[in-house]
């Protein structure tokens, strides 16, 4: 019924669409032009509010409509499931509104009405190799390998995966993708769970489609969109991979290799230490379980990595193609990044639920901070010293528990077992803090949001936990922002927060103001968020010193005296240099079966992206 509405409405004015840009979008095969608006749609007073924007299509083999805004918006009214009731309530262009069709048409007809310039896709929104070779690029970069294969252990019908001292469940579903359950250290649970709950990518522009967007990504699902990875370019050519399923519209799909884990090495030593007799270097290998999905315009890809010395970590990278804005009278909103484009300013938040369980389910958070103070000290006499020292503080009820990271980094969230302390009397716990940039939303009291995204509005929140508070968001949130499935504020009731059940929800997240260098695609090097949960007074001394991926060399006079490996194999391999892309011609895709009749062993392929 939108697309038949929306249809009517541009046929009405086809003759100015073909005068501004020699196209038109009437839902035609041979359209040229594409229209689509607001998400979700405004909700005040009890109607409901579509703006709209024409969109120039992309002509190459790239999708790069996203970045090719014409600036002519058009406001209707669509209440009801009567098409018959609906309305035009307005268009916009240069900024100057327009309450009727018969208005705009007259001005644009008029003389001295100002034409805009159009976004025009071309070379400059194509991915692919483009310009001069970089110098020395056409020689093989350097390749990571697996000697003796896979050092970790994988139960593909249970989802069980074990490496060093950890193990967990994988889950995964339509909504929100990949989810662990059961995370163990030395045998010991730590988390219960740990997944993503929801992602936001909220915008802000001087035009009401880019002012009035705010995605709410599990409505899409992130399970649909988990496509199948790229070896050797997603994921080290010798990582392990799983299929995911998720179930839609009485059919089954699967997507093969969509989910990988790996081993690396990272550029990094774990530790090391250097004296006049000796050098001593721990290797840093991790191990990590990795997917993509891809909403829309933009991929994510979450990685959940496991280190030697206990910390684990959750970090989300964003690429693919901006949605941009028109560049007319948006500079406070934007950089101009084209011809006719603007870089539209948004903020992704994505939410993640962590529920530990540090030795048993009664847990307390403490804030532990870094503060300046003027001390004195009985071996100064009466003299202040300037300094710091530690503040300690536990989080009594969910009143106080909603928290962002403090200035210049000096507040840690612990989570702790107080019926648990170590050998010195310290509270065994696991440290969360940020291992790259984070975010929480900007906008207060978001008019397109009201009450359906209150879990974006601060860095970290945390509850006790209740069955019946299982999730942060709800894929229909955003069809009733006033009234959503689950209103988040609503878990906040004064709950005590001292030695029970507690989940901590946390933000990931990125300011993201697009510059050139976001054409044609953001990259994952600049656009990241991450966070890590190391351990706090958990063990009693460095678990990495177990690994015998280490070595010391002794040295005196100049030479080497001594080298000690610890054990570690020597065994060699031949690696294969045959090009990885030749294993990509396996590609398949989406495997779908389905429900009637259910037959497994014929299954079909679509490569349709509403899959």
């Amino acid at each position: 019924m939108y697309s038949e509405w929306l249809f009517k409405i541009t046929a009405s004015i086809a003759d100015i669409t073909l005068d501004l840009w020699n196209g038109t979008a009437l839902g035609l095969d041979n359209d040229t032009l594409d229209i689509w608006g607001i998400d979700p749609l405004w909700q005040e007073d009890g109607h409901i509010i579509r703006w709209d924007v024409f969109w120039n299509m992309a002509t190459g083999e790239s999708d790069s409509g996203t970045l090719l805004p014409l600036g002519l918006y058009f406001k209707s009214d669509v209440t009801g499931r009567d098409p018959s009731q609906w309305k035009v309530l307005g268009w916009l262009y240069n900024d100057i509104f327009y309450e009727t069709t018969e208005e705009f048409r007259e001005a644009y007809w008029s003389p001295g009405f100002v034409k805009l310039g159009a976004n025009v896709d071309g070379p400059w929104a194509r991915v692919g190799q483009q310009g001069p070779v970089l110098s020395q690029d056409r020689k093989q970069p350097p390749l990571a390998v697996a000697p003796d294969g896979a050092r970790y252990s994988v139960d593909t019908e249970r989802k069980y995966v074990s490496w060093m001292d950890f193990s967990f469940y994988i889950s995964f579903n339509r909504d929100t993708g990949l989810s662990l359950f059961d995370i163990k250290y030395k045998g010991q649970r730590v988390l219960y769970e740990l997944g993503l709950q929801e992602a936001l990518a909220h915008y802000a522009a001087n035009d009401p489609v880019q002012s009035g967007v705010a995605y709410l990504d599990s409505y899409y699902g992130f399970g649909p969109y988990a496509f199948e990875l790229l070896k050797g370019y997603d994921c080290p050519s010798y990582a392990s991979y799983l299929n995911t399923s998720f179930y839609k519209s009485e059919e089954t799909h699967t997507h093969v290799d969509s989910l990988c884990l790996f081993e690396f090495d990272a550029d990094y030593p774990a530790a090391r230490h250097s004296t006049s007799d000796f050098v001593t270097v721990t290797k840093n290998v991790y191990f990590t379980l990795r997917t993509v999905s891809t909403i829309g315009n933009y991929d994510y890809m979450f990685s959940y990595t496991f280190h030697m010395d206990g910390t684990i970590g959750v970090e989300v990278r964003a690429s693919g193609y901006i949605q941009s804005a028109y560049y007319a009278n948006n500079q406070d909103f934007g950089y101009q990044i084209h011809d006719s484009l603007s870089g539209s300013m948004h903020d992704h938040v994505l939410n993640f639920k962590a529920d530990f369980d540090i030795l048993g389910t009664d847990n307390t958070v403490e804030l532990t901070s870094v503060v300046p103070v003027e001390k004195t000290f009985t071996w100064n006499g009466n003299k202040t010293r300037s300094t710091m020292h530690l503040k300690r503080e536990m989080i009594e009820t969910e009143d106080d528990g909603r928290l962002n990271w403090g200035f210049n980094g000096q507040t840690q969230i612990h989570v702790i077992n107080q019926d648990e302390k170590n050998k010195y009397g310290e509270y065994r716990g696991y440290r969360i803090l940020p291992s790259s940039g984070t975010a929480h939303l900007t906008v207060k009291n978001s008019t397109n949001l009201a009450n359906s995204a209150h879990w974006a509005e601060y860095d970290i929140q945390v509850t006790q936990q209740h069955d019946y508070e299982p999730f942060a968001a709800h894929p229909y949130n955003s069809q009733d922002i006033h009234d959503p499935p689950v209103n988040f504020e609503k878990f906040f009731n004064s709950e005590s927060l001292n030695q029970t059940d507690l989940v901590v929800w946390l933000n990931l997240g990125m300011h993201h103001v697009p510059h050139t260098g976001d054409l044609p695609n953001t990259v994952f090097t600049t656009a990241h968020s991450g966070v890590q949960f190391m351990p706090l007074n958990y063990l009693l001394g460095d678990a990495s010193r177990q690994t015998v991926n280490m070595v010391r060399v002794d040295y005196f006079n100049g030479s080497a005296t001594s080298v000690e490996t610890f054990g570690q194999s020597n065994e060699t391999c031949g690696v294969r240099l045959s090009p990885i892309e030749d294993e990509l011609w396996t590609y398949q895709g989406d495997v779908t079966v389905r429900k009637f009749p259910y037959n497994p062993n014929d299954p079909f392929y679509e490569t349709d992206t509403d899959a």
